[in-house]
């Protein structure tokens, strides 16, 4: 990427949201590499810290997270806020943001607190979901995330950096991931068509090689600018 094209998106607030399983987490950080946009870290990422489990709302929040179930949105809503503004230079930079605004009243709250230029909406058949969260792991000391089949370990089953085990994240158990696809339908859904009616989402298919679904991304967002 030239550093013209960095120049023409330096300020783009841009927000991704797809069904759990669908390489959001993949596609922001090859986006943030390629751009140099600041990088927010997802609701789901700032609960599962030990830190944030540490404090008494985030004892309660990882009852909920641990089960599926989505933080309450006032919740969510500040403690983004927070996030955003203490990364942007409060909220003059780029970024982007992985997994938030979620819900219709994130987007609300977001559209007036912080602003969302684009909602990139990765698209995977749910069928291919379900195999790609049957193999994804995650390192218990640093939390970096891999997928046997997508982005697998380079050796067996230990992360590469911490060299400990991997395991199986708790909402990531057959049980849980049923009642993450019903919560995402009921709550992702009206939030895709509010931006759809502002003409801010731009919708990818994520079922391809992580490369090509990389370079659509890119291209698209600098198609825009």
């Amino acid at each position: 990427m030239t550093d013209q094209e960095k120049q023409k998106i330096s300020k783009l607030k841009i927000a991704f949201i797809g069904r759990p399983g669908t390489g959001k987490g993949t596609q922001v950080e090859i986006l943030h590499q390629e751009t140099g946009l600041v990088l927010i870290p997802s609701p789901g990422d700032i609960y599962r810290t030990p830190e944030f489990r540490a404090t008494p709302i985030g004892k309660k929040v990882a009852e909920l997270v641990d089960r599926g179930i989505f933080a309450p949105n006032e919740v969510t809503n500040q403690i983004m806020k927070d996030k955003f503004f203490s990364l942007t230079n409060n909220n003059q930079d780029g970024f982007i943001s992985e997994g938030y605004p979620r819900t219709l009243p994130q987007a609300e709250f977001a559209d007036k607190e912080i602003g969302i230029d684009w909602l990139i909406n990765l698209e995977v058949p749910e069928t291919q979901l379900v195999e790609r969260l049957s193999q994804r792991r995650v390192c218990p000391q640093c939390k970096k995330n891999y997928n046997f089949i997508t982005n697998p370990p380079k050796n067996d089953s230990l992360c590469d950096v911490c060299r400990v085990p991997l395991v199986l994240r708790d909402d990531d158990r057959p049980e849980v991931i049923k009642n993450r696809f019903v919560v995402y339908h009921q709550t992702a859904e009206p939030t895709i068509e509010h931006y759809r009616q502002q003409n801010k989402i731009i919708d990818i298919n994520g079922d391809r090689p992580i490369e090509a679904v990389a370079k659509d991304v890119l291209d698209v967002l600098l198609s825009k600018v």
